[in-house]
This record gives structure tokens, C-alpha cells and sequence, in this order.
């Protein structure tokens, strides 16, 4: 892990739109990942264990995942995100360390899925509460079997506010989440107006993912063309580097870090989501069932220690502040 604290100035650095840039990348080395999900694998169910933290699931918030999110909250989906957890808990633990303010009385954990990140940041920050929303109710039934007070969840879609918490929070943080969401600049806008005085909003996001392995760079296809199909796009820190302050608050703190997970992880992360992809109708019709079944085979070998992908995250950490 390693801090890389230098500007970025566009998708390419050219002045190219991203239509371009994204059409360009397929055919290059960097890549890009996100977060992920599936249904029934080789790979053991996950035991959950812990007390019961509570979960507050109201009706008028309960709703199925959007159209637009390809990753599912299903048993395949959970089990990838703990090794999401496992690959960057630590650059995220020292992110929060460093970034976030004390005292804090309220924290928020933006798109908070089983709770992994939500239990981190009850460790790591020391809040007096800490409140994971998130859509999924399949998630949050399965956060709300780990951890204990102060943590609670709410069933809430992240892109509308205000959030249905008592008070203005403290601190907002988001991991892993705005490449899923479409018109990203707009939702951090919105996200920074239900701050209260002095608080921070912390986005951990993705700004790149670069690899010279071509099974790596042959999965990365099928990421961007569902990522671009659906208006989003997974380097969605370069975007935010080229963002302006939102209204009322400060860019703060604006600096880069790599992530290297093993290549067992990063086997296991890509074939359980390409597990979940695999079904889907526009993914099959753009790439064909027996190159997906043959990239299956290739990613579940390097999920079992049979094949390296080296492959090298870098996260854009930014602090956004009252």
C-alpha cells in the first residue's frame, strides 16, 4: 500500500470524453473493478456470528435493487464483499484515522451492504452512534446478525435525502460506492448538504485499476461495457478529482493510494461476479456463453492459488468538509 499524492487532470490526461477514453482503455493495459455479487458457487458459505446489532427496515423505504445494479445482494454477493472487506479494510482503516474529526457523534456509512465497512468505522472512529444505510434488505438482515451498540441500519437509498437519521451527522463515508451510481458529482452535492457544522463527508473510491494480465484485462471488458451501458463508470475518482467544491464545503484532503491484493483474492473477487454476470441477458448477447465460460474457468483457477493475476488497485481518498 502506498501513498501517491499527485494530480489528475482528466480520464487520459488529453482532454478526451469519456466515451472515447473508456472505448480506448478496452484495448490497454489499466482496468478498473467495483463491487460485486452472485448465487450458488464452489466457494463456502460464509458463517455469520456476533450479537444482534439492530435493524430498522420501514415501509415505506423497502424496495428491490435498481435495474441499473448489476452486483445482486444475494449469498455469492456477500461472500465477495468479504473479501472486498479483507483486500481494503487496511488503506481504509488508515484513511479514517487520519480523516476523520473528534469527536464524532453520529457517523454514516453511505451503501454500508452487510456491514462490514460499518463495523469498521465503529471501531475505528469511536462514535457515539453509527448508522449503516443501504436498499438491500438481504444485506442489512445479514449486518444486523454481527456487531452490537452503537451500530443500527436503515433501509434507505443513499441518493435522496435527507437521511432518515434524528440529526446532522459528523461524518459520511462511502467505500466502493459512487461507480454504481449515475451522475456521481450530483449525489456527493447532495450528500454534503445534510453535514452538520464541521462534518466530514469521506469518499474511498476507485480511480484505477491497472494489470498487464490478460485474463484480468479480458474480465475488465465485461466490467466496462455494463458499467458504461448503464451511464456509470468505475473510475469514478478521476471524476471526482476534476470536481468542484461543493457548495458550502472544502475539498480538504485529496490523495491516492494502491492496493495489491493477492491473486487469490482477486480471483475469487472477479469469478464470483462474473458468476452473477454470466446470466445476464445483455452480457451473454455481447460476449457469448462459451467465452464467459471459458473466462469462469480461467478466474476460478486463480481463485484456488492455480494462476496469478497481479492486478494493482489505487484509491482515491478524499475529504470533503463544512
Amino acid at each position: 500500500m502506498k501513498n501517491l499524492d499527485r494530480p489528475r487532470f482528466g480520464p487520459d490526461g488529453k482532454g478526451n470524453s469519456f466515451g472515447t477514453w473508456a472505448r480506448q482503455r478496452f484495448m490497454r493495459r489499466s482496468i478498473m473493478e467495483a463491487q460485486p455479487r452472485a448465487s450458488n458457487s464452489a466457494y463456502p458459505e460464509l458463517l455469520t456470528q456476533g450479537c444482534f446489532t439492530m435493524v430498522q427496515l420501514t415501509r415505506s423505504s423497502r424496495q428491490p435493487l435498481g435495474n441499473n445494479y448489476k452486483f445482486g445482494d444475494n449469498n455469492i454477493a456477500a461472500r465477495r464483499l468479504s473479501t472486498v472487506a479483507d483486500v481494503f479494510d487496511a488503506s481504509s482503516r488508515a484513511f479514517l484515522l487520519r480523516s476523520a474529526s473528534q469527536p464524532v457523534r453520529l457517523a454514516v456509512d453511505l451503501g454500508c451492504g452487510p456491514g462490514h465497512s460499518t463495523r469498521l468505522i465503529a471501531e475505528v472512529v469511536q462514535a457515539q452512534r453509527v448508522v449503516g444505510l443501504d436498499r438491500s434488505e438481504a444485506f442489512l438482515a445479514r449486518a444486523g446478525t454481527q456487531g452490537a451498540p452503537p451500530i443500527s441500519y436503515q433501509q434507505h437509498d443513499v441518493t435522496t435525502t435527507p437521511f432518515p437519521v434524528e440529526e446532522q451527522p459528523d461524518l459520511l463515508y462511502a467505500r466502493l460506492l459512487l461507480s454504481h451510481l449515475r451522475d456521481a458529482v450530483s449525489v456527493v452535492g447532495r450528500w454534503t448538504r445534510v453535514l452538520g457544522l464541521g462534518g466530514r463527508l469521506l469518499l474511498d473510491e476507485v480511480n484505477s485499476v491497472d494489470t498487464e494480465d490478460p485474463v484480468a484485462m479480458d474480465y475488465q471488458r465485461v466490467v466496462q461495457a455494463m458499467l458504461v451501458q448503464n451511464g456509470q463508470r468505475l473510475d469514478v475518482g478521476r471524476l471526482l478529482s476534476q470536481m468542484p467544491d461543493p457548495a458550502g464545503t472544502v475539498i480538504r484532503k485529496d490523495h491516492l493510494v494502491e492496493v495489491r491484493p493477492t491473486s487469490r483474492q482477486v480471483g475469487r473477487m472477479f469469478a464470483l461476479n462474473l458468476r452473477v454476470w454470466s446470466s445476464d441477458p445483455y452480457v451473454i448477447a455481447e460476449f457469448g456463453e462459451k467465452w464467459l465460460a471459458r473466462l469462469q474457468d480461467r478466474l476460478d483457477q486463480a481463485a484456488s492459488g492455480e494462476a496469478d493475476i497481479p492486478v494493482t488497485w489505487t484509491m482515491r481518498q478524499m475529504v470533503l468538509g463544512i
